[in-house]
């Protein structure tokens, strides 16, 4: 009910330009130009109407731009290591006992209850655990609280030895790890609210429930002994207290609403319990306001899991980066949103890497489950790249050169991705809020009539049906069914999203759900995409072997195909030393054939045989023929290299490697009755080999196609009557489509979904509809799992929410419903809807998924021996 308000309120301002709320998640996400209006303007809109709005994300903040000349970026970087300071420093300790928890139980540790229970919040502002690193991080006041007095009560407060021998490892306050101020100081930790006041005081009774609610619960209880017997009957005036600790916020809320000429649940329990009043029905007025005032706290219980886990790939964004001064070599600790390209950042035990970067010293393991959902830390080298958000859990420092900006990281688009996927309502939420919108006003109306008409029949009549009319009005709520959706979307959103798959909205993965046909582009999606120089052969003896490498080097060396890095690497290894006076002039790609430039004053082609054959220069001797046949039918990629006027000169084969889990996700696929093909520009042979080495028929292969040629058939099997945003019910028989190259990006969008491969280009992944961070195949059966447990849960939450107020709305009829079993019905089912929801987040949900997987793979195994 508060979604359009919150439209009315924000859409007019000036400089928005798109929004999304998630009503399970209680966010709002908002496209806007902070050069006109800024988070600070947006949240102080929303709340001049008391929503309680807080800035959880300010994108101006969290992005810096790179724009201007190399004087202007020094400058820059001159400015940032004089920051303005904060009081407080970062200190780590090390506890190896973490390493018995798992991240996401990382709440049930009672290191933060220890550290909650004897610091106050200005002394210790936030706190930060991870079990792989063993590191605990502590941001402390030194001149109220000292590093060695948080050691002494850790010591103190875990006294059992598995927690093993706890070290200070840095001393923020000895090492002059000084804070600097971020633009936005609110600091959220682990549960960091819960810290006491400087009283010594909670700002809630138990776990955020307010002390008003607590009391409209114990008058409630009191005026439902009155039950018991005649001599009780007197305390049914306890409901006056119940309504009048309960009701007030819900009034006000409902008094707001009504300024804006509209009607939601909030109206309604108020004229509920206010009606049950005049008819001197206190008990049932109790019912009402305390059950309805505590269902918000009941849902954010209920959708804990889902606001948690998002939280946590939020909060995976560094705040800070341990730049090294490049006079002095001291470390010096600044906003990672100042963070500029090229500046050599320290990476200690448990710190995150603040931006993209290559490794320029030490070597250490990364953890990356973050980004990618593996939870195998990767050792890293000098030379070798790390991204931003990942956290090196080895013993070593490591040193990285940054080659992007946080704003620009790997990690700030995932985090876009999610936050955008959250904010994309589905076609069958839409639905449901429509069925909604004329479902309550019709209920309504029932309601008002019972409330008024029978009155001219007699006081005793207009009583008894006005007691029925307010229970329709408790049945209109539509809170149940209109939450049910939103709230199983978010919680699969989530669920991919810790597994490193980013899926664009819920309309997306109810897709997934319906996916009968899965088409994939075969090199660097079904095979590694790495390659490897298996043969090379000089032609006719006009070039030596060495020569030819030279120019394919030459000519491959601009090019950002992997089967070019491939030839680059070869001449490398052979010993071709590239002179910086030879260039390819003229260097033009040409679409599924090769490539062609100027080099030494001679027009060189490097292809396929298509590009040959097209241009006249396939005219080689019958045993070259022979042989690239012969390669061709072992897997290998054939191609040749030629001068104008001398014909080819040369001609080569690289080989690709088919990933570990391709054979595995084919069979699955093949078992759960989906349609498995794969398109390829490479030969017959080629992809005959891949096809048989995956489990493929003949007749599922496609060879010998352009980009455009890929387009068309992807289109073909769409036909024209699949809808390209189905509802629940509709669209049953959908194309998927996973890439990874540029060359895929047109089919990709035709696709009714599109799967990009992290690892691939980056217009894949921006025109795809799911991307697999870690480029693992097998996280595509997780997430077509996912999305048909969605379907799943949707129906079970909507035939429920339907059918709980069908009955409702018959026992009203015959005069068997009260107000206290309205309002528990009404509540009842949007909590049963909610965790309903929520059990796709569950470890028995994703343990069940993973498990017919590795069941899958068992039998696999079992047929290969």
């Amino acid at each position: 009910s508060e979604i359009p308000p919150i439209r009315a309120i924000l859409k007019p301002l000036p400089g928005v330009r798109k929004l999304g709320v998630n009503v399970a998640i209680k966010m709002v996400y908002i496209d806007h130009d902070p050069t006109i209006i800024t988070a600070e303007l947006l949240a102080a809109a929303l709340n001049e109407q008391r929503f309680g709005a807080e800035i959880e994300t300010d994108g101006a903040s969290s992005s810096l731009t790179t724009n201007g000349d190399d004087a202007t970026q020094t400058s820059s970087f001159e400015s940032i290591m004089n920051l303005p300071r904060s009081k407080f420093v970062e200190s780590t300790f090390v506890i190896p006992g973490l390493v018995t928890y798992t991240q996401d139980k990382m709440d049930t540790c009672p290191i933060g209850k220890v550290l909650r229970q004897n610091f106050f919040k200005h002394h210790l502002r936030t706190f930060h655990l991870h079990a792989q690193s063993q590191t605990l991080k502590v941001e402390h006041d030194p001149s109220l609280l000292t590093a060695e007095r948080i050691y002494s009560t850790l010591v103190s407060g875990l006294k059992d030895d598995a927690w093993g021998r706890i070290e200070l490892a840095h001393d923020g306050a000895t090492e002059g790890l000084t804070l600097p101020v971020l633009s936005n100081e609110r600091r959220d930790g682990n549960e960091g609210d819960d810290f006491l006041d400087e009283g010594g005081r909670r700002l809630y009774c138990f776990r955020g429930l307010k002390v008003n609610i607590l009391l409209s619960g114990l008058c409630w209880i009191l005026s439902l002994l009155s039950y018991v017997g005649d001599s009780w009957r007197f305390l049914q005036y306890a409901g006056i207290g119940a309504v009048f600790f309960g009701l007030p916020p819900v009034a006000m809320k409902a008094y707001l609403t009504m300024r804006r000429c509209q009607f939601d649940a909030n109206c309604m329990m108020v004229t509920a319990a206010l009606g049950s009043l005049a008819l001197g029905e206190y008990d049932e007025a109790a019912s009402v306001s305390f059950l309805f005032s505590i269902s918000e706290w009941l849902e954010a219980r209920a959708t804990k899991k889902a606001r948690r886990a998002l939280d946590e790939i939020v909060s995976l964004r560094p705040d800070y980066a341990n730049v090294i001064d490049p006079a002095t070599g001291d470390i010096v600790i600044i906003p990672a949103s100042n963070l500029p390209v090229g500046c050599r950042v320290s990476v200690r035990t448990g710190d995150k890497v603040p931006a993209d970067g290559v490794v320029v010293e030490g070597t250490s393991s990364v953890d990356e489950s973050s980004l990618t959902g593996e939870a195998r830390p990767v050792e890293k080298h000098p030379g070798e790249e790390v991204s931003s958000g990942s956290i090196n859990v080895g013993s070593s420092q490591l040193v990285i050169r940054t080659s992007s900006t946080v704003g620009d990281s790997a990690l700030s688009r995932l985090i876009e991705l999610i936050e955008e996927a959250q904010a994309n309502a589905s076609e069958t939420e839409k639905l449901v809020d429509a069925f909604a919108k004329k479902y309550t006003p019709f209920v309504l109306v029932i309601a008002f009539c019972l409330c008024t008409v029978p009155w001219f029949f007699g006081e005793e009549v207009g009583r008894y049906w006005s007691l029925n009319g307010l229970i329709f009005i408790i049945i209109a709520c539509p809170c149940a069914l209109t939450i049910s959706t939103p709230v199983t979307y978010s919680a699969g959103l989530a669920a991919t999203a810790k597994r490193g798959i980013i899926i664009k909205g819920g309309s997306r993965l109810e897709c997934l759900g319906h996916v009968k046909t899965v088409v994939f582009d075969k090199t660097g999606t079904l095979t590694t995409g790495r390659f490897s120089l298996s043969h090379l052969e000089a032609v006719g003896g006009s070039k030596s072997r060495k020569e030819i490498l030279r120019l394919l080097a030459i000519m491959e060396a601009p090019s950002s195909h992997p089967l070019s890095a491939c030839l680059v690497s070869a001449a490398k290894d052979e010993g071709v030393v590239l002179s910086e006076t030879v260039c390819a002039l003229q260097h033009t790609i040409l679409k599924g054939e090769g490539v062609t430039a100027t080099v030494d004053d001679e027009r060189v082609y490097v292809g396929n045989a298509r590009l040959f054959r097209r241009i006249g220069m396939y005219n080689i001797p019958q045993q070259y023929t022979d042989w690239a046949a012969e390669w061709s039918d072992e897997g290998g990629t054939v191609g040749y290299i030629g001068i104008e006027g001398l014909g080819i000169i040369g001609m080569y084969c690289v080989k690709d490697t088919i990933r570990e889990e391709a054979p595995t996700v084919v069979s699955t696929l093949h078992q759960s009755d989906v349609e498995v093909i794969m398109l390829t520009g490479d030969g017959q042979g080629a992809a005959r080999a891949v096809g048989t080495q995956i489990g493929l028929d003949e007749s599922c292969i496609q060879c010998q196609l352009l980009p455009e040629d890929k387009l068309h058939y992807v289109s073909s099997l769409k036909g024209s009557s699949t809808d390209r945003h189905p509802s629940l019910y509709g669209g049953k028989k959908l194309i998927l489509m996973v890439g990874d190259g540029v060359n895929d990006a047109p089919a990709l969008t035709v696709a009714d979904i599109g799967v990009a491969m992290g690892e691939g280009a980056a217009l894949a992944v921006e025109m795809s509809d799911v991307t697999l961070m870690d480029s693992n195949l097998t996280k595509l059966l997780f997430s077509m799992d996912i999305g048909a447990k969605v379907i799943t849960t949707v129906k079970e939450n909507i035939a429920f929410s339907i059918v709980v107020n069908l009955i409702a709305i018959v026992l009203t009829c015959f005069g068997k419903m009260t107000l206290l079993w309205a309002i528990v019905s009404d509540v009842g089912t949007m909590l049963l809807v909610t965790l309903n929801g929520m059990k796709l987040l569950s470890p028995r949900t994703i343990a069940a998924i993973e498990r017919k997987q590795d069941g899958i793979l068992s039998v696999r195994t079992e047929r290969k021996k």
